[in-house]
């Protein structure tokens, strides 16, 4: 099971890492949505 160093930590650790990054990129990609969303509303409400 030692095939990397530092074995079960250094597997956790990399594992914790990537669950950062796809939580950190995926609030991003959510957070541009809503950011878009609420422009197409306010140039609707705009255009009424």
């Amino acid at each position: 099971m030692d095939l990397l160093p530092g074995g079960y930590n250094f597997i956790h650790a990399v594992f914790w890492v990537v669950m950062a990054l796809v939580g950190v990129g995926t609030m991003t990609v959510a957070n541009i949505l809503v950011a878009g969303l609420g422009v197409l509303f306010l140039e609707s409400v705009g255009k009424a």
